[in-house]
């Protein structure tokens, strides 16, 4: 029998667990709602480009293949490029949702500036990132391939993950092989079937493509120069081709099998002359591409094609550069393989900063010992201890609190069951993310509340005791109706969230108060307010105000977890709710 009710309260608790999964999961995008996404077929409006170039005037409205529009002053001339962050970002949440900023380059692919353009994110967090001037200014060091080299992305305080939301977004969008302005257009099947009879598809291989027949099979390389060196000017502008490079199995190099031009700036006939002069395609022909990039023309007697020599010496030279960048690129990817960092802690910081997929600081580290801690102490029973407890609990505040800014709240369990989970920028919050909702629903116990959050932590230390003078004994009658309130906070909070998916919850809990560098006057005052009351009524807040713990609590363990209880009627009835507006779409 004792067995039989143990399976029932198992069976009862993982039904409630999973229809608070299924109200999360359900809860609509914000990204469609409030941050308008696109196929990056638009270019950002001329204004928005002047906060970055003043003198902008016209944006091209066709995009070029990497996505850029060119940008041009009053009198036509060239001023660069912009591109948009979106929709290629569109994965990267910040506190609440994805941000979008515009990146301008000029011809080199030098970044010229960023700017914000739209954000999902809480009104303080974005207010903060756009009076930051050197967070912005920071990606003026950034070329097309990303950042040098060791460079550190340095967010905005207070607005952390807004912020690096935003320069993951602007390095994934920037990050990769340089594309060619000039030359824009990839290579396609029918330019390859003259040298690959059989090739079906082609498969982008870093700076190269690799034909592939009807099966996948490969059947070999070709390059373009316009990625590679498309600033050599002829007689009146530059030439792309297109070369087959051909493995040799014996001695492991990378021969140059066939050259073809491609397209060009310059004038006809002198570009027909070199497509036709048959002796001058053979000096460049059947070299490895390492001798191709150490070849000096003058020695070599390279000449030119008569009647087009500075065309044909901007082919050579073209083809000389190329030549290097593949060496350089393939060098740099060796040693890239090669690198090892010689301590634990250059091995950790190599994995934070590889193209920002993790980013871990001296916070979060701290912060994840803290909860590691969690059961060491509780086994050894050191929370009684009144001193211990004591230092624990400033621990708390100063580092979970003040420092990180850590704090659970409706706002960012919104944000993130619609949006993911921001790990990899915040990996210290997700990790108490985990722990908060983990813990209730396994283990019985609710760590977050109780020793984790910072605003329990301080009401912990302001606890009156039964008698102190200013413990204030609040009638029974008050308790039962304030004891509704976190309750109907946290329904009231999904009605609106399943209608109105970019409602900003951060004003309804006090949380955003310990961001302090960012945090509005409401949020320092409510914060006041709620530790002012806990000081006369023992853990008030907590108890009688805090729609997140109540959230908490809803899906914590116990042995009356088989009682069907009022919440899990309200969770039943919005779970209904919710199917019907996800259905019709409402």
């Amino acid at each position: 029998m004792q067995r039989r009710r143990k399976s029932i309260v198992v069976l009862v608790h993982l039904i409630r667990v999973g229809i608070v999964v299924a109200l999360l999961v359900l809860l609509p995008s914000q990204r469609s709602a409030q941050v308008s996404l696109h196929d990056g077929s638009e270019p950002p409006a001329v204004d928005q480009v002047r906060r970055v170039i003043p003198g902008a005037a016209a944006i091209q409205t066709e995009p070029d293949a990497a996505g850029f529009w060119r940008i041009s002053d009053s009198a036509g001339h060239s001023l660069g490029s912009v591109a948009r962050t979106l929709p290629q970002a569109a994965d990267v949440i910040g506190y609440r949702g994805p941000s979008e900023a515009l990146i301008v380059v000029d011809d080199q692919l030098k970044l010229v500036g960023v700017d914000l353009l739209q954000s999902a994110d809480t009104e303080e967090h974005v207010a903060a990132v756009k009076k930051d001037h050197a967070f912005f200014q920071q990606f003026q060091t950034w070329r097309w391939s990303g950042p040098p080299p060791g460079t550190d992305i340095d967010a905005v305080s207070g607005a952390t993950l807004t912020s690096l939301a935003i320069a993951q977004g602007v390095l994934k969008r920037v990050g990769g092989d340089r594309p060619s302005l000039v030359f824009p257009d990839s290579i396609d099947v029918q330019e390859l079937e003259r040298w690959f009879p059989q090739v079906a598809t082609v498969h982008a291989d870093g700076d190269s493509v690799v034909p592939l027949d009807a099966a996948g099979k490969p059947l070999g390389r070709a390059i373009r120069s316009g990625p590679l060196s498309d600033n050599v000017v002829g007689y009146q502008g530059p030439t792309e081709l297109l070369m087959r490079l051909d493995h040799d199995p014996t001695t492991g190099y990378d021969i140059v099998g066939d050259i073809k031009i491609r397209s060009s700036f310059d004038n006809e006939p002198y570009v027909g002359y070199c497509r036709s002069e048959y002796s001058f395609w053979p000096l460049f022909e059947g070299q490895t591409v390492s001798s191709l990039a150490a070849m000096d023309l003058e020695q070599a007697g390279v000449e030119g094609v008569s009647g087009a020599t500075m065309t044909s010496m901007a082919i050579a030279e073209t083809l000389v550069m190329s030549a290097q960048q593949i060496q350089s690129r393939a060098a740099a990817a060796a040693a890239q393989k090669l690198r090892q960092p010689a301590t634990f802690w250059q091995r950790l910081k190599s994995v934070a900063w590889s193209d920002l997929q993790l980013r871990l600081t001296s916070a979060d580290v701290v912060c994840a010992g803290l909860l590691l801690c969690i059961p060491l102490f509780r086994g050894r029973g050191w929370f009684r201890q009144k001193t211990v407890r004591l230092l624990w609990l400033l621990t708390v505040i100063g580092v979970i609190g003040l420092w990180s800014g850590n704090l659970i709240s409706l706002a960012l369990v919104a944000g993130w069951s619609s949006e993911g989970i921001a790990w990899r920028l915040a990996p210290a919050l997700a990790l108490i993310v985990v722990v908060a909702f983990g813990s209730p629903a396994v283990g019985k116990s609710n760590p977050y509340c109780n020793h984790i959050c910072p605003h329990g932590a301080i009401q912990q230390i302001l606890r009156p005791t039964s008698n102190s003078r200013r413990h204030w004994k609040m009638p029974q009658r008050w308790i039962a109706v304030l004891g509704w309130l976190p309750g109907t906070m946290l329904g009231t909070a999904y009605v609106l969230l399943l209608l109105m998916p970019t409602i900003d919850l951060a004003a309804w809990e006090p949380f955003h108060a310990y961001l302090y560098r960012i945090a509005p006057w409401t949020a320092i005052g409510l914060a006041g307010m709620t530790l002012l009351f806990s000081a006369f009524v023992p853990m008030g807040y907590c108890r009688l105000g805090c729609p997140t713990g109540r959230l908490l609590d809803h899906l914590r363990r116990s042995a009356r977890s088989d009682r069907i209880r009022l919440a899990d009627a309200v969770a039943a009835g919005l779970l209904v709710l919710a199917i019907y507006v996800r259905a019709r779409g409402i």
